[in-house]
């Protein structure tokens, strides 16, 4: 399962990412001063602020998308209580019983999102000597991967929280090598049909075409920064 990953790309570039990439537009009320306020994490852990985006009208993703900060690991609406005493681990969930978990199916119905990402890590090697490694896209485009969010108000406190959608690796998968779990990757069509709420997603449970992604590229920032 994933417990971290990077985000490196100032907003305004993300935004022009989401267009060059998946035809979205990712739209900033303020300019590059959206979200100022409001900073995520650029190395992202279970139970940091990481950025998503979703839709800003729930039945017509093609009318634009707006960034959120937000807990990366869902805060469930039955949780009583404040979101930080909701201890469970909540930032990956498991495609093929995320419609039925009553975490996750409620978002599954209506909260589609998408996680962009500049890196995610995995770790090879047996317990005490594991080698840490990055894995990006072979093209330098950003990972775009599914995700659901939720909302949990607790006292009149608000927290926006989300979670990474994860599906199996088969054999042959870049993500293979590293982990039998791995990440739902978005491409153009892929990102449309997700975020459409009802339609049938089934389609893109599958991993990218081999060589999309590639591990601990030449030159990749922060590989020896990420601790963890």
């Amino acid at each position: 399962m994933c417990n971290l990953y990077t985000l490196d790309p100032a907003l305004t570039d993300l935004a022009a990412a989401f267009e060059r990439f998946l035809g979205l537009e990712l739209k900033l009320s303020a300019g590059p001063d959206t979200l100022s306020n409001q900073p995520w994490a650029k190395v992202v852990y279970p139970k940091y602020q990481g950025l998503f985006a979703r839709p800003l009208d729930p039945g017509d993703p093609a009318q634009g998308l707006e960034p959120v900060v937000g807990r990366w690991g869902i805060v469930p609406f039955f949780h009583k209580g404040p979101a930080k005493a909701w201890k469970f681990p909540t930032n990956n969930c498991r495609s093929e019983d995320m419609a039925a978990k009553p975490s996750f199916r409620d978002c599954v119905k209506q909260r589609r999102c998408i996680i962009p990402a500049s890196a995610i890590c995995e770790w090879t090697g047996p317990q005490g000597s594991k080698t840490k490694h990055l894995i990006t896209r072979a093209d330098g485009a950003p990972h775009f991967l599914a995700g659901l969010w939720a909302s949990h108000t607790w006292e009149g406190e608000e927290t926006v929280s989300y979670t990474m959608v994860m599906q199996a690796t088969a054999e042959g998968d870049d993500m293979h090598a590293f982990h039998n779990r791995q990440p739902v990757f978005l491409d153009r069509e892929g990102a449309m049909t997700w975020l459409t709420c009802g339609a049938d997603y089934a389609g893109l449970l599958k991993g990218p075409p081999g060589g999309t992604l590639v591990a601990d590229p030449p030159g990749a920032v922060g590989v020896g920064q990420l601790t963890g």
